[in-house]
């Protein structure tokens, strides 16, 4: 666990802020070398890049305060700023994506089913990445577990405060796992699936079940109130079931 890369006087680098920027330069770069195999100016990436990322952290940060830390943040609403420390949704930020890319898609007359396939891959490659920036931040940790696969974070971090210094589940990197599976599938099935959206759509249903997988494991869920429901998995399954959907609507069309 590295919440700090470096400091020299005021400048602090956070890794968790650094691994977002890498897994934007890199998703960028991705999308880059998709766009051209689709007659797309590349240049455009870097104009729906700026969209995203605004969409997307905005979305992100209000959906973990809202259904997070909303007491935290009351008490201290600068914090809210703060997203190099954490504290950013990834449903939220899907959430944001999409609302970002109909915005583009409309404001330069461009389709946004063919946009949304171009990106998919980069998207869940850079949420990979972004989850090396969750582990060495010690966030999104797991529950106590005796397997050999058990890591133990260390003094006054998130999971020895919640579990008294037990050995946990390295959530963080079973997501890198199987978001790293899935970027390998859709790159695979880009030029197989032919009709607009499809990428996309097969993206939302992949990181659905991904997501209620690992939070099976995960320490920090918020459940909802009087169940022991998760709220990631109950949004998961809204995106999987409004997903599976429109891609049999689609595919018919």
């Amino acid at each position: 666990m590295h919440p700090i890369i470096y400091k020299i006087g005021p400048l602090t680098v956070y890794s968790y802020g650094m691994m977002v920027a890498i897994a934007f330069l890199v998703g960028i770069s991705i999308a880059r070398i998709e766009a051209r195999r689709k007659d797309i100016n590349p240049e455009l990436i870097y104009d729906f890049g700026f969209y995203l990322v605004i969409g997307s952290i905005i979305a992100a940060r209000l959906y973990y305060i809202l259904f997070f830390n909303l007491q935290g943040f009351l008490e201290d609403p600068l914090s809210i700023f703060k997203v190099w420390q954490g504290g950013l949704s990834i449903h939220g930020a899907i959430l944001g994506g999409i609302i970002a890319g109909i915005v583009f898609s409309k404001a330069r007359k461009i389709n946004f089913w063919n946009l949304a396939d171009l990106i998919s891959p980069s998207i869940i490659l850079g949420q990979a990445i972004g989850r090396i920036g969750c582990f060495l931040n010690g966030c999104c940790f797991g529950v106590p577990t005796r397997s050999m696969f058990g890591i133990r974070f260390p003094k006054g971090s998130l999971a020895d405060i919640a579990y008294g210094g037990l050995a946990v589940h390295p959530t963080q990197i079973y997501e890198l796992i199987l978001n790293l599976i899935g970027f390998l599938m859709l790159w695979g099935l880009r030029k197989r699936i032919r009709f607009d959206g499809g990428i996309f759509l097969l993206y939302l249903m992949m990181y659905a079940v991904i997501r209620i997988i690992v939070s099976q494991f995960r320490g920090d869920n918020l459940y909802i109130w009087p169940s022991n429901f998760k709220l990631a998995d109950l949004s998961s399954i809204i995106i999987f079931i409004i997903a599976i959907g429109l891609y049999i609507k689609r595919k018919h069309a």
